[in-house]
């Protein structure tokens, strides 16, 4: 289901998310909900050593943005908020473990990433609730890795544009999935940042067009065939996909 009031801002990393969060959120009345960079007690240590780091640090993002997304879809329900805008998704996480599966290196094993699937599943599809609009800042990678520079945090030192080139590549198959499921989205070109006023209009013309639940965006398991899904799991798809229709 979708949640009236709930805006994701997606994006790779460095291409101003956090700061159209902010923005638009204050313009919409909404709360705005950031990632707790500074709150990652896996983020440097990945960032130094990502094979040693990348799958524990999933998992930790993980049930850190779920707490998250359980709390704000009851304040909203409730009536206690008007709407938030998310800076990155619980829906993302998998863009990130997918693509440190398919490295080259395998930064994240077929089978540590067959688990973190199993737990996002279970997770996941007690709360399935999508954002009533996804909004995706686009820029290229060599726009990323600069604005990276400019902020100058020092555990992003280590960010190759490698990196942000196919982080990007993984997030435009992550949107295709998205809006598979039925979810709108709002691709921006964020190679120029535009004003928030026109981003508001954006947003209540994009919220007004129809959307439909068809089905639950599973994380992709190509990498992980060998590690079928649980048969729990399984019936459990099997009978939302049937109450979605």
């Amino acid at each position: 289901m979708f949640a009236d009031g709930y805006i994701g801002i997606a994006g790779i990393i460095g291409v101003g998310k956090s700061t159209l969060t902010v923005d638009l959120a204050q313009a919409l009345g909404f709360d705005p909900i950031l990632e707790e960079v500074g709150g990652n007690p896996y983020l440097e240590r990945f960032y130094g050593d990502m094979r040693s780091y990348a799958a524990i640090m999933q998992i930790w993002l993980l049930n850190h943005r779920f707490r998250q997304h359980k709390e704000f879809v009851s304040r909203i329900s409730l009536g206690k908020i008007r709407g938030v805008v998310q800076d990155r998704t619980i829906w993302e996480d998998t863009i990130f473990a997918r693509m440190l599966n398919n490295h080259p290196d395998k930064l994240i094993t077929d089978l540590d990433y067959a688990t973190y699937l199993d737990l996002f599943d279970n997770m996941v599809l007690h709360e399935l609730v999508y954002p009533q609009l996804l909004i995706y800042l686009d820029c290229s990678p060599e726009m990323a890795l600069k604005r990276i520079g400019v902020r100058g945090r020092s555990m992003e030192r280590t960010i190759t544009l490698e990196y942000l080139t196919s982080l990007r590549q993984n997030y435009l198959q992550f949107l295709d999935e998205m809006e598979d499921a039925g979810v709108r989205i709002l691709r921006l070109d964020w190679e120029k940042f535009l004003a928030t006023s026109e981003i508001v209009r954006l947003v209540h013309e994009f919220s007004l067009r129809p959307s439909h639940f068809t089905k639950w965006v599973r994380p992709l398991r190509a990498r992980a065939e060998a590690f079928p899904m649980p048969q729990a799991a399984l019936a459990a798809e099997a009978q939302l996909a049937a109450s979605a229709h």
